[in-house]
């Protein structure tokens, strides 16, 4: 399947076949393309998600500004619905208005395909963020998937039942014989009656592709038992099986997650006898029956599997291995990659890219569980401590070649970090501190505040990690324009830090007040901090990605005082130390001024290898506004080449990039009048109507096509 651009959208890839729902399908794109609002509603486990996903593939082209898929199932913050949404549309977080008021801004006048999936944890903040994005932005659909409607006026609602059980006397083309055992079928205790005889079958059997129920159980028990044989009467036992579980398909796939381990046969009556003692004959109401077979497919789990389960329950997103391992391995479960695999193999656990996920009806199971082990508090507590290891990890990494791979690994493990960064957790206030590099660095500006304010309100004077959060919420502060509130907090944690003998967290405080100074104009300020900055650092022995970050505020200052000869001397300094470490964020910050400060001097070729440098680290690290810059500055750098059709062409890329990723300008007023000049140039060279002509020609390329151009 070709892979959508990330600015275009990111549906997942179908892990496992689509099987039936044609007619859900069919019902949902005729929604979609009458009604603004559609919610797909029905019990845990049903499967609105993926038709929901299935549809919105194929309506992909009429939604030209992407179709974007926000998984809520472990979100629990309604205050956070719109950073998450943000988040995965790529939203740069610039701004010092609310998230809410940012992300419906940015949707309007757009043409997209918004999912939120799962949003019954959630439902009053979703029907808010809802109703403001449809009040404001009329090219926008939204699909939700509930287990209860979100109750809006304009809500389209598409109930996904069960699948229609297969008949009595279902039957199978499948090859005859009989399955070999499995050795892991002794997990299972012997059964003390004789087996139960398969129901006689009437004389005109149902086909198993006449029923989607037993389709599915076919299907998955193709992928836990390749090469499977049964009988013919397997097969009815197989249709009884689905029969119980009432065509649930979260159900039937637990069900034939089995099929490595038990004989079909043997499956279907240790259904029966576990449905029975726990129900009787009554019929099983259909909202119970996902949780039913869960049940079931949890007896049939070794104990270790059981444990394992039941501590997994503590992440509510996304986990690899090593997180699993780390919060729960012990001396009880120290096989714990055997033990994801095995759960995985029987549909207990989702790969997905970068690790697992519990489904959400299979984790609340867990979690339920690990209470009665009496172990939530011990896994939350490792699980807050895993996350805060994580954090450390990524900031002290972040100076070296890992940036992409961490830059993933932490948006990955958002929803769990949100989790951690509840602000009574003992852990909250190192956490939220040690996560700038996310904040800043990665540009979730905006609920970096939330939570950083969130753990200063309750913070004690004592607290170690407080210098640490106070500049990194003044880091914030400052790159939110919020000049005055970023001052104060640099000021605050500059003084507790000296107090403290904490050098490291002093120089990076200093550094924030140069970076305020650099905002407010204050130029002859800067360098000294700088120097300050440095002198903190050399104290503390720390290495830091902060130290060639402040040469870059150093030279920002000095370009902008036109003194270019310097910044190219600082700046070749902040190459020096940013390739000793493999290091490439803040080396592209600083070649973006280098650029500046070359075309300074005249020197174009230099400061065109500049700018691209700064383009491809920025592009694949995702910055939307160094993206954006670096473009513009090429464009410059065309006109001052006299190249009119290539300065067009960039800066109509420009505009569109800007527009693309919600940035709502050009920097300062200095930093704007160069593309004005470089605008006024291209039409003296090319003459109005053709300026505009290449102008839109660069307009309508999409990112990854007016990058590639930027870039040759």
């Amino acid at each position: 399947m070709e892979q959508i651009q990330w600015w275009r959208g990111n549906l997942p890839a179908e892990t496992n076949g689509f099987i039936g729902r044609e007619s859900e399908v069919r019902r949902l794109l005729e929604l979609l393309a009458g009604t603004p609002l559609t919610t797909v509603t029905g019990v845990g486990g049903i499967g609105k998600s993926r038709i929901v996903v299935r549809a919105a593939r194929e309506r992909q082209e009429h939604h030209p500004d992407g179709t974007w898929l926000v998984e809520l199932s472990g979100e629990r913050n309604g205050d956070l619905l719109a950073h998450t949404v943000a988040a995965v549309l790529g939203l740069p977080e610039r701004s010092a208005r609310s998230q809410t008021g940012t992300l419906v801004e940015f949707l309007a006048g757009r043409r997209l395909l918004l999912i939120l999936d799962a949003c019954e944890h959630l439902l009053p903040a979703c029907r808010d963020l809802v109703t403001e994005i449809l009040a404001a932005a009329p090219g926008v659909r939204i699909i939700a998937t509930s287990r209860r409607p979100l109750g809006l006026p304009q809500e389209a609602l598409l109930p996904v039942e069960p699948f229609a059980a297969p008949g009595p006397g279902a039957a199978a083309r499948w090859t005859e014989g009989t399955a070999p055992e499995d050795p892991r079928a002794e997990r299972t205790p012997e059964r003390s009656e004789p087996e139960k005889e398969p129901p006689e079958e009437p004389e005109e059997p149902e086909e198993p592709e006449e029923n989607d129920a037993l389709r599915l159980f076919l299907d998955r028990a193709g992928i836990v038992a390749p090469g499977l044989e049964t009988t013919r009467a397997g097969t009815v036992a197989a249709a009884r099986i689905c029969r119980r579980l009432d065509g649930v398909p979260l159900a039937v796939e637990l069900a034939a997650g089995w099929l490595g381990s038990l004989p079909v046969e043997r499956l279907a009556d240790h259904l029966d006898d576990h449905f029975e003692v726990l129900h009787g004959r009554a019929r099983i109401p259909r909202h119970r029956i996902a949780r039913a077979a869960i049940g079931w497919s949890h007896e049939l789990c070794a104990p270790r599997e059981r444990l394992l389960w039941a501590r997994l329950s503590v992440f509510a997103g996304g986990f690899d291995t090593a997180a699993a391992e780390w919060v729960c391995g012990d001396e009880h479960l120290d096989d714990v990659p055997d033990l994801l695999a095995s759960l995985a193999e029987r549909f207990l656990l989702v790969r997905v890219p970068g690790g697992y996920r519990l489904p959400a009806t299979v984790r609340e199971y867990g979690r339920e569980r690990l209470a009665l082990l009496g172990e939530e508090d011990r896994l939350v507590q490792r699980h807050r401590y895993h996350h805060l290891d994580l954090a450390r990890r990524a900031e002290a990494d972040w100076y070296g070649p890992g940036q992409e791979e961490w830059a993933a690994r932490l948006a990955f493990s958002m929803t769990d970090l949100r989790l951690a960064l509840d602000p009574a957790s003992p852990t909250s206030v190192e956490l939220a501190g040690t996560l700038w590099i996310l904040w800043f660095c990665l540009g979730r500006l905006n609920e970096g505040r939330y939570h950083m304010t969130r753990a200063i309100e309750a913070a004690p004077v004592t607290d170690p990690g407080l210098p640490r959060l106070l500049w990194a919420d003044g880091c914030v502060a400052i790159a939110r324009g919020e000049l005055e509130l970023g001052r104060r907090r640099a000021e605050a944690a500059l003084s507790a830090a000296l107090d403290w003998g904490d050098y490291a967290a002093a120089g990076h405080a200093q550094l924030r007040l140069a970076s305020g100074s650099l905002c407010s104009g204050a130029l002859e300020d800067v360098e000294p901090r700088v120097e300050l900055v440095r002198e903190y650092f050399r104290r503390a022995e720390a290495a830091t990605v902060s130290e060639p970050l402040a040469l870059v505020t150093a030279a920002m200052a000095v370009t902008w005082r036109g003194e270019f000869d310097r910044a190219v001397s600082v700046l070749k300094e902040v190459q020096r130390l940013c390739d000793a470490r493999g290091e490439r964020w803040a080396r592209a910050c600083g070649d973006y001024v280098l650029s500046i400060a070359q075309l300074g001097l005249g020197r174009v070729a230099e400061a065109a290898e500049a700018a691209r440098q700064s383009l491809d680290v920025k592009w694949r690290l995702r910055d939307a506004t160094g993206v954006a810059l670096a473009v513009d500055q090429l464009a410059v750098i065309a006109a001052v080449e006299g190249d009119g059709r290539r300065t067009a062409r960039l800066q109509g890329a420009g505009v569109r990039l800007w527009a693309t990723f919600g940035l709502t300008g050009f920097g300062s007023e200095g930093m704007s009048e160069p593309r004005t000049v470089a605008e006024r140039t291209a039409r003296q060279l090319l003459g109005d109507e053709t300026y505009d002509a290449v102008f839109a020609e660069g307009y309508e390329a999409d990112p990854d096509a007016a990058v590639a151009y930027a870039l040759h």
